[in-house]
């Protein structure tokens, strides 16, 4: 077992980072954050493959980078907001504990 990095993002967000060892199981359909050693941050999506020079690319768009997978300190998925679910208000005709016109 590796060592444990939480990365603290500057929206105070915080997530635990995946090893650069397991880049190879990155779902390639979820965006993604990579944190560099330098403490710079890439998002985008990959396939996780290494190419011969060591690399890594990094898509945002049709485009992509290479980035050195040598300063990969490590990565995660990045998340979206959750919608907030509204509470009903009070009792109503949906939720008044009658089922079909009977007492539950």
């Amino acid at each position: 077992m590796g060592i444990k990095i939480i990365a603290t993002f500057s929206d105070g967000r915080r997530r635990v980072l995946k090893s650069p060892d397991e880049l190879q199981n990155i779902d390639k359909h979820r965006e993604t954050l990579f944190v560099m050693y330098n403490g710079e941050v890439y998002a985008g999506y990959s396939d996780g493959e290494i190419d011969e020079d060591g690399d890594f690319c990094v898509m945002r768009t049709l485009h992509g980078i290479g980035l050195p997978f040598s300063r990969l300190a490590g990565w995660c998925y990045k998340t979206v907001e959750r919608k907030k679910r509204r509470k009903p208000r009070g009792k109503t005709a949906r939720n008044s504990g009658r089922r079909n016109g009977r007492e539950r």
